[in-house]
């Protein structure tokens, strides 16, 4: 495998500086989205009850905007949520070296379907069922990189976590 990061020897994933270092950079920018979210629902809040004029057009219209604005905090809230469960798992298995195989024929529920062969090319190599690879937003993002270098930390029959070297470009795996 193409890979210039060694895997880590950690007991566990989370212990890897650059993997933290990467996890709690998106955590950061999951909670900043929401702050800056959940501030412009208030001062829509402040404007509708606060602000009066002769017209009401400026209440009114701060007024409509409070129930749409609050469907804008469930991004966020959900990055925040996946990316929790994400940490559970880098908390639970230290990373290992792995070979990532797009499966365009599988048929998955979301996400892409993925291969993994786990260990090295000289030994004995275990591949894993075909898995779901996906963000928290469910889409079919791929990144080819992957199928250059990948570590994976979870278990090899129920899924896990996959990344690039470093803990860059996290995606969850999930047996289908």
């Amino acid at each position: 495998m193409k890979t210039d990061v060694p895997v880590p020897l950690a007991k566990c994933a989370f212990d890897d500086p650059a993997t933290r270092h990467a996890h709690e950079r998106a955590r950061r920018k999951a909670v900043v989205s929401l702050l800056i979210r959940i501030a412009g629902w208030l001062t829509l809040l402040i404007v509708a009850t606060v602000v009066e004029s002769d017209s009401q057009l400026i209440e009114g219209t701060a007024s409509f905007l409070l129930i749409p604005t609050v469907f804008l905090w469930v991004g966020p809230a959900k990055a925040l949520v996946w990316l929790r469960s994400v940490e559970n798992v880098l908390k639970s298995f230290p990373w290992q070296r792995c070979a990532v195989v797009r499966r365009q024929d599988a048929q998955v529920r979301t996400g892409t379907g993925v291969q993994l062969r786990l260990g090295d090319r000289d030994n004995e190599s275990l591949v894993t069922p075909v898995m779901a690879a996906r963000t928290w937003r469910r889409r079919k993002r791929w990144s080819g990189k992957l199928e250059d270098a990948a570590w994976f930390a979870g278990s090899p029959d129920r899924g896990g976590i996959i990344a690039r070297p470093g803990g860059h470009g996290v995606m969850t795996l999930q047996s289908q």
